[in-house]
């Protein structure tokens, strides 16, 4: 989730160079085994990526080749910009709110959020609605 929040923070896209700079601050460094995330450039860089959490491309016309990561369609599905907001906010000790253009940004994607979900929600007729109303029913005709 610090991964993810990280990314919208900077901008929906976070060079390879700052992730770890972020999570040098937290003690996680690549090629250095951590106690609960295992090798963490291997994480990030295969396992999150093969698991569609994350997209891990290298950034156009960069020489020497340059990485970003961005937010992968597993976690679109799964989580919201708002509650990663909300997560980084109560680690932080604040409100979603303390960070207006990423409350902004977060807050207008749960409106599209439920638009589409509205959407797909819309009832389709039933079987028994397609019949005509008039004369006798089908099953009541001997």
């Amino acid at each position: 989730m610090n991964v993810l929040g990280m990314i919208f923070m900077e901008g929906n896209s976070a060079t390879e160079e700052d992730v770890w700079k972020y999570l040098h601050m937290m003690r996680i460094y690549p090629g250095k085994k951590h106690r609960l995330y295992g090798e963490p450039r291997k994480l990030i860089t295969q396992d999150m990526v093969r698991l569609k959490y994350l997209e891990y491309r290298q950034i156009p016309d960069s020489d020497p080749a340059r990485y970003e990561f961005l937010w992968g369609p597993k976690a679109h599905a799964e989580t919201s910009k708002m509650k990663v907001l909300e997560f980084l906010a109560k680690i932080g000790n604040t409100e979603p709110t303390a960070y207006p253009i990423l409350y902004e940004e977060a807050l207008e994607k749960e409106r599209e959020r439920e638009c589409t979900h509205t959407h797909a929600l819309v009832p389709l007729p039933l079987k028994g609605m397609l019949m005509p109303t008039w004369g006798p029913h089908p099953d009541n005709i001997h």
